[in-house]
């Protein structure tokens, strides 16, 4: 099975890119998990998959972090892009996300996987260890430093 794209995917609803005035999720306001982990190329991806409580807005490109076991970040990741998206309690949203070039000793386990939300808040992706332990992609080269980054936010096909 071909792992999943970071791009967005063509068959989902579009998503909407200008907010019409929502307030800003917190994290109480939404539910977060991620899928099955798959790795190809030196990289390890991941589906994550945003359910919001009610209506309120996000970053169209959403930024995730790592945490070790101890809570020490291990990689912030920086959104993609601008804009904003309101979210519909009714539907659910998801972004591909990809994690390279792991230039360092293992961390340690189990991890913490977040979404950054405006402000600095984090809601964990629930989910397990992404990624599991031993399963860290390799390092590609050690000047580029750890990759992890995300597509925008698309509405998942009913």
């Amino acid at each position: 099975m071909a792992p999943p794209s970071v791009a967005p995917s063509p068959s989902a609803p579009p998503a909407e890119t200008q907010a019409t005035g929502a307030a800003q999720c917190e994290p109480a306001d939404i539910k977060v998990s991620h899928g099955r982990v798959e790795g190809a190329a030196g990289s390890i991806f991941t589906t994550v998959v945003l359910s919001p409580g009610f209506a309120c807005s996000v970053d169209l490109h959403p930024a995730f972090g790592l945490r070790d076991a101890n809570g020490a970040i291990l990689v912030g990741g920086a959104a993609g892009g601008s804009g904003r998206i309101d979210l519909d309690p009714e539907l659910t949203y998801e972004t591909n996300v990809r994690l390279a070039n792991w230039c360092a000793d293992d961390p340690e386990f189990p991890l913490r996987f977040e979404l950054i939300l405006g402000g600095g808040a984090t809601e964990e992706v629930t989910g397990g260890s992404f990624p599991e332990e031993g399963d860290v992609p390799p390092c590609n080269g050690a000047g580029a430093g750890r990759i992890l980054e995300a597509g925008q936010w698309e509405a998942a096909a009913p």
